[in-house]
């Protein structure tokens, strides 16, 4: 078997693997299983079986199993933080693996009894946030970065605080916040380091320029600084406050991806529709009380995808008034088909489904009266170019609805171009976008050959 060529082993295993998890379902609702590869799935266990059969095979396979990497620490207390990746992150470095790793996500089970009442506030020390962030993004360049948590352990973890109150009606247990870049960024003055785990990116020359890579291309040495903030190569926007959470600094990210689960659960109550659940919605768009009254989203990002099984249309209707100043906006708001809620005894008992739809409704009411309305709307609408549904094709009627109200409605920018989605047109042309922009959509091109074919 070794007297076989690495390019031709490289091509079947390229066909033996297949998709991870977390490329195909960060729009089902969040549970701890979720991104994790189930036994028996075709791809990931048949590349793990054929690292068995030599040194050789192994080295050429292991780039292929970390190309998408889950973490899932054991953590017992927050405000002890007792995360540390430096067990992992030397693994990588010591295989060479980081500058194959495309994605990243980490899954964080913490349940604090204590976190009840009003509010939760966050648990964790700044410093001790940055060394995190430090630690990861000094060895590790993905393109996409996930966390699934708790609502309490995801608002810690951005050092943001989380309205608590109604949380037990909705029983929400986990949401999941994905960011991601379509491009990995090299550094103009050649000054990459080694990517050893004790190297702090604080200790990066501060003045270096960073530049798209095209597609197919990749650095050969893991990226030293994280700190990314003067990525010159994306568009310039409005005047916005510098986010203070690393995480959404560290990268030049131009997608984010917010899923917060079902809320089906909370329709159960009496006058549900006063209830608020614990999300971090608020803090991302930097619309409530401080400290969530400063974004956190950047100037980079282009592309929000906001997921949510019927979320109350009073909790959508933050998004709506206060969306982003961004080209595309994706929305899911029912299961997908095949989730079998809506047929699932016990998750809809006492429950009326018309109250369900009743919010659904609402909901897209909402954003398509910012779509066709000419005054008093958000000024962000205006400067949308992509709006999509994620449930057009689970509800086709709603969808040719939609299709109505633009056709007869006096604002005439926007036109259907496929089932789910409007593009809005100026002048009877379609403003340019580029689907590529969006790392939620899609696999990553710039995925780094084995070593033995790096010549």
């Amino acid at each position: 078997m070794d007297l076989i060529p690495p390019e031709i082993l490289l091509h079947i295993f390229e066909y033996v693997d297949g998709p991870a998890p977390s490329e195909m379902r960060l729009h089902d609702e969040p549970s701890l299983d979720l991104l994790v590869t189930r036994p028996g799935c075709a791809g990931g266990a048949s590349l793990k079986a054929a690292s068995l059969v030599s040194r050789s095979w192994r080295s050429l396979v292991l780039p292929y199993l970390f190309r998408h990497v889950l973490w899932k620490p054991a953590v017992y207390s927050l405000s002890a933080f007792t995360l540390n990746p430096i067990p992992l992150l030397k693994f990588l470095t010591h295989n060479q693996l980081t500058r194959h790793v495309l994605t990243f996500t980490m899954i964080i089970d913490f349940h604090d009894p204590a976190t009840v009442g009003y509010l939760s506030r966050p648990q964790i020390r700044a410093v001790d946030l940055e060394w995190l962030w430090d630690h990861l993004f000094t060895v590790l360049d993905p393109l996409r970065f996930t966390i699934l948590a708790r609502p309490t352990t995801l608002a810690a973890l951005l050092s943001r605080m989380l309205y608590l109150d109604d949380a037990w009606s909705f029983d929400i247990p986990y949401h999941i916040l994905s960011v991601a870049r379509s491009h990995r960024q090299v550094p103009t003055n050649g000054s990459l380091g080694n990517g050893q785990c004790s190297v702090p990116p604080s200790q990066a020359q501060s003045s270096s320029t960073w530049e798209s890579a095209p597609v197919g291309a990749a650095s050969n040495t893991p990226v030293t600084s994280p700190i990314l903030r003067q990525a010159s190569t994306f568009r310039p926007r409005a005047s916005r406050a510098v986010p203070p959470c690393p995480l959404f600094t560290v990268r030049p990210w131009t997608s984010i991806l917010l899923n917060e689960g079902s809320s089906t659960k909370v329709y159960r109550m009496y006058e549900f529709y006063l209830r608020r659940p614990p999300s971090i919605l608020g803090a991302l768009l930097g619309c409530e009380e401080h400290p969530n009254d400063t974004p956190l989203i950047p100037q980079t990002i282009v592309d929000f995808n906001y997921i949510a099984i019927f979320p109350l249309a009073s909790h959508f209707e933050i998004l709506v008034q206060n969306l982003p100043r961004v080209d595309r906006l994706f929305v899911q708001l029912i299961p997908k088909s095949g989730s079998g809620i809506l047929e699932d005894v016990d998750e809809m008992k006492h429950i009326d489904p018309g109250d369900l739809w009743m919010e659904r409704n609402t909901s897209y009411n909402s954003v398509m009266q910012e779509l066709i309305s000419t005054t008093d709307r958000q000024p962000n609408w205006s400067l949308l170019r992509v709006f999509e549904s994620g449930d057009a094709y689970a509800d086709r009627d709603a969808w040719e609805s939609a299709v109505l109200i633009l056709e007869n409605s006096e604002m005439q920018d926007w036109r259907a171009k496929r089932e789910g989605v409007f593009v809005r047109h100026v002048n009877d042309e379609a403003l340019s976008w580029d689907d590529e922009v969006n790392g939620h959509v899609g696999g990553f091109a710039n995925f780094s050959k084995p070593e033995s074919l790096d010549h």
